[in-house]
């Protein structure tokens, strides 16, 4: 579904002006920009949340995984606020780490919401899974970092329907 504006201009209701994604680390919180346009980050559960396998009379029987893991992609622009946290957080990850086990500090977290379909996804237990790979050329010019998240949920609004109230 889109929405056509009065100057003619069609916009894609997942257009990344409704996008707003906010990184969570030492209990605060602030939003992150300089995005590449139209394709600000990409997610995806590890694996589905049910599985299904037939027996030797073809019945069928689901299952429910346990596995609430994901990844997330965030394309940014060189040069911008958000590209250097970035690097400062991958950094901070890895090389300035210490010796035992890991802290609440040594991971952080990801809220994705689209202000326009009320979709939200939430990101724990977050770590960059490695610097990412220089891609710059006149189409584009971005940097893809993969963020490997311990747990990955998204939800959506409430129906507006009374079969589901």
């Amino acid at each position: 579904m889109a929405i056509t504006l009065s100057n003619g201009k069609e916009v894609n209701l997942y257009s990344a002006r409704f996008l707003h994604i906010y990184l969570l680390w030492k209990n605060q919180s602030k939003e992150l920009g300089g995005f590449q346009n139209g394709e600000p980050f990409s997610s995806q559960r590890t694996n589905a949340d049910t599985t299904m396998q037939g027996d030797f009379h073809s019945n069928v029987m689901f299952f429910d995984t346990e596995d609430e893991t994901g990844t997330i992609t965030l394309n940014t622009y060189p040069g911008t606020s958000t590209t250097d946290i970035l690097f400062y957080m991958y950094h901070a990850q890895h090389d300035l780490m210490e010796d035992g086990p890991m802290t609440a500090d040594d991971l952080f977290g990801l809220n994705i919401v689209n202000a326009s379909t009320g979709e939200k996804i939430t990101a724990e237990g977050c770590r960059l899974a490695g610097l990412p790979a220089n891609q710059g050329n006149e189409a584009a010019y971005s940097l893809a970092w993969t963020v490997l998240v311990g747990y990955y949920q998204n939800t959506g609004n409430q129906p507006d329907d009374s079969m589901f109230s």
